[in-house]
């Protein structure tokens, strides 16, 4: 897996954004999307009403984009080609259409443009939730990272490892493998509107550091409360809801949190999810190895890179079946183009194991 920051740089890091990102609420009204033409590539900017202007990042690009209603493909051909004309064409909707939006900016940039509605679940208190339980089961973090679009924190609990049968060994063939295996964890997390809060188990795998994340049965929760108010057009959050106010409302939630990590470790479910593991060695893969990848590839969306990274580590791996292709997925997740991307990559990982036997057999045709 890609291990990203180590835990000390995270948190440091988390502390940085915490002390610098500003919140405002506004109606499209008072925003207008400027062209700054002094630079070497003229830059589209945000500028707010008695704010100031900011650079926008490209999922604050998406999310205008949306809000807009400007189709994606052209939207991105006027922003690399036509600042001007995509210009005009945000704000003519902004006032055509106004709306209050929530403007979230970090280190002089805006990172999302979101629905009034958002309900902020910052990093800093969602990292304050699951550290202490994280130190008081001893668990290791194997890889963390905060990226513009989430915060990521995967640890696993080695007081479990358990060994699971993936084959034998050539010869008399009368040797089994094992892979060693561990219960895993995901506490994931977006400040910028991409996707829920979730907790999340899955499978870590000592020999080769892969992981497997299995989205079935974990916690969500989606970013969603009473609406923010709008007065005299532009308004800082943090004046609208006091700390105070913001540490009531979420304390139930952290304290839900907690609750879902704890479980999440249960011996009982991991002697099931080994179960659902050995199970899926039994599945050889029947038709040719690269067909067989090329259909998992268009289930999954893999581009074709990641569908050769996978063909890859499924050959040298050696294990010729649905246990095989899993463990091609989460290895290839370490070539993948940026923390995010990986991520995914390792679902993919925990949705070929969950395949109903229907799915498994029309990958395999």
């Amino acid at each position: 897996m890609k291990t990203g920051r180590d835990l000390q740089a995270l948190a440091a890091e988390i502390m940085r954004q915490r002390d610098t990102k500003k919140d405002y609420v506004a109606p499209t009204t008072a925003l207008t999307m400027v062209v700054e033409k002094e630079r070497e590539l003229p830059e589209c900017l945000l500028r707010l009403q008695r704010t100031g202007q900011y650079g926008i990042n490209s999922l604050a690009h998406g999310n205008i984009q949306a809000h807009t209603g400007i189709p994606a493909q052209y939207y991105n051909k006027m922003l690399a080609q036509a600042p001007e004309l995509l210009v005009d064409n945000v704000n003519h909707w902004f006032r055509a259409n106004p709306a209050p939006r929530m403007v979230r900016t970090l280190d002089g940039r805006v990172r999302a443009l979101l629905s009034n509605s958002y309900r902020p679940l910052d990093n800093f208190d969602f990292a304050e939730a699951i550290m202490p339980v994280l130190a008081e089961r001893r668990l290791q973090v194997m890889s963390c990272e905060v990226t513009e679009k989430r915060l990521y924190i995967k640890a696993v609990d080695e007081q479990l490892y358990r060994d699971v049968p993936v084959g034998y060994k050539m010869g008399d063939g009368s040797h089994k493998i094992f892979d060693t295996c561990a219960p895993a964890f995901i506490a994931s997390n977006s400040e910028v509107g991409y996707g829920r809060l979730v907790l999340e188990t899955g499978v870590y795998t000592r020999a080769c550091t892969n992981l497997a994340l299995f989205a079935n049965g974990g916690f969500k929760k989606t970013h969603l409360g009473s609406r923010h108010a709008v007065t005299e057009g532009v308004e800082n959050i943090d004046a609208l809801l006091s700390a105070r106010t913001k540490q009531k409302t979420d304390e139930a939630l952290w304290l839900q949190v907690r609750d879902v990590m704890k479980a999440a470790f249960n011996p009982d479910f991991f002697t099931k999810r080994v179960e659902q593991l050995t199970a899926t060695v039994e599945n050889r893969i029947e038709g040719k190895v690269e067909e067989v990848v090329l259909n998992a590839a268009k289930r999954f969306v893999l581009n074709d890179g990641e569908r050769e990274s996978v063909l890859k580590h499924l050959i040298q791996g050696g294990q010729l079946n649905q246990y095989g292709l899993h463990a091609a997925f989460t290895r290839s997740a370490e070539d993948a183009d940026g923390y995010d991307r990986a991520t995914e990559i390792e679902y993919m990982g925990g949705q070929i194991i969950e395949l109903p036997r229907t799915e498994w057999a029309a990958l395999n045709s």
